[in-house]
């Protein structure tokens, strides 16, 4: 389904990249700033004019009514079109907004239906509830209606397609906004949590690889168990080096897309490429000597607690202890997090704390996203 996004739409009207302008915004342009606010707020009103098609004389929206001029091209056009204009975008075309309003036309449809008790009934009375999954309607209208039986996701179809491309746009603006502030970072420690990588369908793995420098890939039936390399012509950076804290919901969720990373990383450690364009090979041939390893091994990047194991506990030994100094809880986290998984061992987790302690001497900084949803 190819649909431009509302706030797109009115951008390319007057001429304008809505990603320029976001970038511009983190920047502190003021008149992109000012840009923004004004298309979030003809975003608004149009959307308003888009469910007050089917608000009744209550207020509520019980039904959506698609007869209510979706296409209406007369008497200036259709209502969101009008709506756009008084707030100063009068050249956006009907064109590009049909499709648009068609499709939040039938999410309100979804997002008005009353499934929940129903369903509640059915469940009470031992009776089938449609199974659905759960998370960001946002990022997956599927998710709608509510009321159903509530899954989260297939471990194995992340990270999808969406997510890796919006770890794209975010790991680009990370980057440049470091760059801006003087900062080039050769590698950088990731935190990574289950839940928030079940809601936003592996955001985060997706931005692990995209630093790296390496595209996942997924075979006929979506299950995504493959990674390639991208050319650093393509990629147009140097291959930024990553070590990954794993929580130990995540590694009960994502053994294999742990081992996703791992195969990715190490892929990029063993490409034949100068150590000054790819900062995985310059430290795991530095980390090997240093050592005693091989390249493969010294690539090793990704880490969590042991089997059965959760959390550092360090915030709990800090409220416990009376006199815990700064060394003891640095040892504590590399102790309980410093468990290696290797693709080589698929699904095997074994102490390398001295290995942990080594790829985090390199780290420049510390990355963590987090959805809001």
């Amino acid at each position: 389904m190819n649909i431009k996004g509302l706030p797109r739409i009115i951008a390319s009207s007057v001429g304008l990249d809505i990603e320029q302008v976001y970038r511009n915004s983190d920047k502190g342009v003021l008149e992109d700033v000012e840009r923004i606010r004004q298309i979030t707020e003809a975003s608004r009103a149009a959307i308003r004019e888009l469910v007050k098609q089917s608000t009744n004389s209550e207020g509520r929206v019980e039904s959506v009514n698609p007869l209510q001029g979706v296409m209406n091209f007369f008497g200036g056009g259709s209502p969101w079109k009008k709506a756009l204009a008084e707030n100063g975008f009068p050249d956006v075309s009907e064109d590009d907004l049909a499709p648009n309003m068609e499709y939040l036309q039938v999410c309100l449809g979804e997002i008005v239906k009353n499934n929940e008790l129903s369903s509640l009934v059915k469940a009470l009375n031992g009776c089938f509830v449609e199974p659905g999954p759960g998370g960001d309607p946002i990022r997956n209208p599927d998710v709608l209606p509510t009321g159903k039986n509530m899954h989260a996701l297939d471990p194995q179809s992340i990270p999808t397609k969406a997510a890796a491309d919006t770890a794209l746009v975010v790991v680009d603006r990370l980057l440049e906004r470091m760059a801006q502030q003087g900062e080039n970072p050769e590698s950088i420690a990731f935190t990574l949590w289950g839940t928030d990588n079940i809601k936003t369908y592996g955001e985060s793995l997706a931005q692990v690889l995209a630093l790296v420098g390496v595209r996942p890939m997924a075979d006929n039936l979506g299950r995504v168990n493959r990674v390639e390399l991208i050319p650093l012509e393509e990629l147009g950076r140097p291959r930024i080096d990553v070590v990954c804290n794993c929580s130990g919901v995540f590694r009960d969720l994502f053994i294999n897309q742990m081992n996703l990373l791992d195969r990715g990383i190490k892929l990029a450690a063993e490409a034949d490429e100068p150590i000054e364009q790819n900062f995985v090979r310059k430290h795991a041939l530095q980390q090997a000597e240093e050592l005693g390893l091989s390249l493969r091994q010294a690539a090793t990047r990704v880490f969590s607690n042991a089997a059965g194991s959760y959390s550092a506990n360090v915030s709990l030994a800090v409220e416990n202890g009376t006199n815990v100094d700064e060394s003891q809880l640095q040892e504590q986290f590399l102790t309980r997090k410093g468990f290696a998984l290797s693709s080589d061992n698929p699904g095997e987790l074994r102490e390398a704390s001295g290995l942990f302690k080594s790829a985090l001497s390199q780290v420049d900084t510390t990355f963590q996203n987090l959805d809001s949803s």
